[in-house]
């Protein structure tokens, strides 16, 4: 007796059992091991299920009884083998049965793991892009990006949904704020905006519109004081460039103490030359050819000479005299021709004395003049201020 395993069912039994105690297969007498593999079948299969070798090749059966070299018993176990049993003509259509269901069943629950699996996996991933859509929106000041998730996310929790939209209201009230400070043209709205809403998108926006602001105030000042003051503010400003360049120009314009020290000296020593009848201290003091003087256009040191010796030709003058009051107004341009020329306003007060006594006389008189880069008059206007 020997252990084997059932053809059938795949189960151990022993060679002598009648049947398998598993499956119900016949054994005892029905089987053989195969000449080739040496595997247990069926005495009643033509050939070994498993390296499909003949089973019975060698062995023939003739009509009228068997081979001389095979006994009674032998030949008839080989006819008996070779007669379908009812068991050997239903066995292999069961078990194939029984693959095709296991098959199928198997590859059904597989089915179900792999929809589930993709089911899971997708609402997962849809979970945490809604996740992730949120606390971007949250975070954004952008109206349009909070809009969209609640435009996408229909379906996202009534938490994250009410969130949003709180946020997204908030938000809409900051524009209506921004769009009041903008219409204003306040530079002090727009900076007290910046102040409430630090974290605003339109904080950039706002920088731009109170250097914007800051500019023109600058511009139409247009003073070196308002260009300094614009580029301390705005030292990346759209317009420190231009202010710059300005504030130089300008800054160049401006009348030093030395400037007033020459031109006061000139004016002085013009009229000291004039009252004293001093012609060549006269013309050291004048351009070769003035624009206007006394009202006469184009007029020469000549003209000016003929001036002072006129007034100087009075025979009872005993003595004339000018001074210039402290009042001077000095402004400093670039002259066409390169330099700085200069526009002087300012009183003189005359003093005439005569022979007679009665007759001294006080004048004022208010002077406009121009004096020339190499500082030499080159315009004198003066006119008598009645008192």
């Amino acid at each position: 007796m020997a252990i084997i395993k059932c053809p059938e069912c795949g189960h151990q039994v022993s060679d002598q059992a009648k049947t398998c105690p598993s499956c119900g297969i016949e054994i005892s007498g029905k089987i053989m091991p195969c000449p080739e593999c040496g595997e247990i079948v069926f005495k009643n299969q033509q050939s070994c299920p498993c390296c499909h070798a003949p089973l019975h090749g060698g062995e023939a059966v003739s009509s009228g009884g068997v081979d001389a070299g095979v006994d009674a018993a032998q030949a008839a176990e080989v006819l008996e083998s070779q007669a379908p049993t009812a068991n050997s003509v239903t066995a292999a259509p069961s078990s194939h049965r029984k693959s095709v269901t296991t098959v199928v069943a198997v590859a059904f629950v597989l089915a179900l793991l792999v929809v589930f699996g993709w089911m899971y996996f997708y609402k997962n991933t849809q979970e945490q892009n809604e996740l992730d859509a949120y606390e971007n929106a949250m975070v954004s000041g952008e109206p349009a990006v909070l809009k969209n998730f609640l435009d996408v996310y229909v379906d996202a929790p009534s938490e994250h949904r009410d969130s949003v939209s709180a946020r997204l209201a908030d938000l809409k009230a900051i524009d209506s704020e921004w769009a009041d400070a903008v219409a204003s043209g306040s530079k002090t709205a727009i900076e007290r905006y910046v102040k409430m809403h630090p974290n605003s998108v339109h904080v950039a926006e706002a920088k731009i519109k109170v250097d914007s602001l800051d500019w023109v105030a600058a511009a139409d000042a247009n003073t070196s004081e308002a260009y300094r003051d614009y580029i301390e503010r705005h030292a990346d400003g759209l317009y420190v460039d231009e202010a710059q360049s300005r504030f130089e120009k300008l800054d160049a314009q401006k009348v030093t103490p030395e400037d007033e020290q020459a031109i006061n000296s000139l004016f002085s020593g013009y009229f000291t030359s004039l009252a004293a009848g001093d012609e060549e201290g006269l013309t050291a003091c004048l351009a070769n050819i003035m624009t206007s003087f006394l009202h006469k256009e184009n007029a020469t040191k000549a003209d000016v000479i003929e001036h002072m010796k006129r007034i100087n030709s009075q025979p009872d003058v005993t003595l004339m005299n000018f001074r210039l009051n402290n009042d001077m107004r000095i402004t400093k341009s670039e002259a066409s021709a390169g330099g700085f020329e200069y526009s002087v306003t300012f009183s003189l007060d005359q003093k005439l004395e005569y022979t007679d006594a009665a007759k001294n006389a006080f004048n004022t008189y208010k002077v406009e003049a121009k004096v020339s880069p190499d500082m030499k008059i080159e315009e004198l206007n003066m006119r008598k201020v009645v008192l």
